[in-house]
């Protein structure tokens, strides 16, 4: 098999970005059946080119327009398409173990089964590759990765970090999910029929209007995730475990919130504190609630109000809390890490850091957003001062006349964010995305 080496790829390249403007002397980039190891081609238009059967371990693909590529057959193992566009691209067959697809773009893409064949000099015809189909894309990291309308392999076994990617339409009939970090994603209007998501972690989930049928839930985790279960059939989540209903608890939710302010008040000597994990408490209006170092870790918030409240120290991790409302609340020191807060109103929000010991030298808590998901979000003239915004995403959010002073954005998602009038003094931007 020829080998194509990373001093070759600059005319190469070249020829392809004259051949993709229609410029004479334009070539397209055709690496079928060749073999490269570690070669870059990040942040490079590879539009429509052919990497059929080519062995491409360790490629970097990272920030690449690859739209209608053809990757049929290919072996990708080790590589990286991190925030690459993938869009209507031809992975049929290819290898992909352990590849970082995180922030991809997959819309279209086709990585179902398929069969390279090549003729051998006995004349037989012999399949390219050799490997159990199912592990074609083991290990792979699809967070945060879009793949509307993909269709996968049913023989894949994906037990791997799919944390907030968004599968809305895609096409996995029989896929093996067991075990996988399922947190966050979307798959609305999917076609599920068959899979296994035994003991898959799958808070704040979105199965809406997804097709079912045939599926296993065994042991999986559906916390605070957004789906009607009276529209399937009574079995498919009697062994998952699910969000409980407020007509489960022992109190009614106005005595969980007068017991929680005595608690408050006492400083822990009477009342009792708030314990809402994994409690549904979607569209309640809640406004102006006191809910100071209160637990709501896993619940489910969608379309709830609570302006004006207090949630100082609060642990709102894992939750789902889209399109809810907590502008002009006291958030300083919450912990919404790994939350999804999509289309959220958190205008005027003080999010600023708690102060927790008053020493000499007194010691903040910083309100956590980690791994959050806040895409569209409203944060205008919120005090984001300090907080830490590691791997979130914030695509489209509202940023305008915030104070960042101090806030962390390693590794963060902003494409399309609004940070005119923000203040971005002693911010750290390293890894961060989208920021003009």
């Amino acid at each position: 098999m020829p080998v194509v080496l990373q001093s070759e790829m600059a005319e190469l390249l070249a020829q392809h970005q004259r051949y993709i403007r229609g410029i004479q002397g334009g070539k397209r980039l055709d690496l079928t059946m060749r073999t490269g190891h570690e070669i870059d081609f990040s942040k490079k238009n590879l539009r429509s080119a052919e990497f059929v059967g080519a062995f491409l371990n360790h490629a970097n693909f990272s920030y690449c327009k690859l739209q209608q590529t053809n990757f049929f057959g290919s072996t990708l193992n080790n590589s990286s398409f991190l925030e690459a566009d993938l869009s209507q691209a031809d992975m049929r067959g290819a290898q992909m173990q352990s590849v970082n697809f995180t922030n991809a773009t997959l819309d279209d893409a086709n990585m179902s089964d398929g069969l390279l064949l090549q003729h051998k000099s006995g004349g037989e015809i012999m399949p390219v590759h050799i490997g159990e189909d199912k592990f074609r894309l083991s290990q792979a990291v699809f967070r945060n990765a879009t793949a509307q309308r993909a269709k996968f392999s049913s023989a894949i076994e994906l037990s791997t970090n799919l944390s907030l990617a968004n599968f809305k339409g895609a096409k996995l009939v029989g896929v093996n999910f067991a075990g996988s970090n399922l947190q966050g994603v979307t798959f609305e209007s999917a076609d599920l029929r068959g899979c296994n998501f035994t003991n898959a972690n799958m808070n704040s989930a979105i199965l809406l209007h997804a097709n079912l049928d045939g599926a296993t839930f065994d042991g999986a985790d559906l916390t605070a995730s957004l789906v009607h279960v009276e529209e399937f059939k009574a079995e498919t989540f009697t062994k998952a475990k699910m969000s409980r209903t407020l007509e489960s608890l022992e109190y009614s939710i106005k005595e969980i919130i007068a017991n929680h302010r005595v608690w408050v008040n006492t400083l822990g000597r009477d009342g009792v504190r708030a314990d809402l994990v994994g409690i549904n408490l979607s569209n309640v209006i809640l406004d102006g609630v006191q809910m100071q170092a209160a637990s709501l870790q896993k619940s489910l918030l969608t379309g709830a109000s609570f302006r004006s409240a207090i949630f100082t120290m609060s642990d709102m991790s894992c939750c789902n809390a889209a399109d809810s409302n907590f502008s002009k609340a006291d958030c300083r020191g919450i912990n919404f890490s790994m939350s999804r807060l999509d289309r959220a109103d958190l205008q005027n929000t003080d999010f600023s850091p708690m102060q927790i010991t008053a020493t000499l030298k007194p010691t903040f808590w910083p309100a956590n957003f980690t791994g959050a998901h806040l895409q569209d979000a409203r944060l205008r003239g919120a005090d984001l001062r300090g907080a830490h915004f590691d791997r979130a995403m914030l695509a489209g959010a509202d940023l305008r006349d915030t104070d960042l002073e101090g806030a962390v954005f390693l590794d963060a998602n902003l494409t399309g964010a609004d940070l005119r009038g923000a203040k971005l003094e002693k911010a750290d931007l390293r890894g961060a995305v989208g920021v003009k």
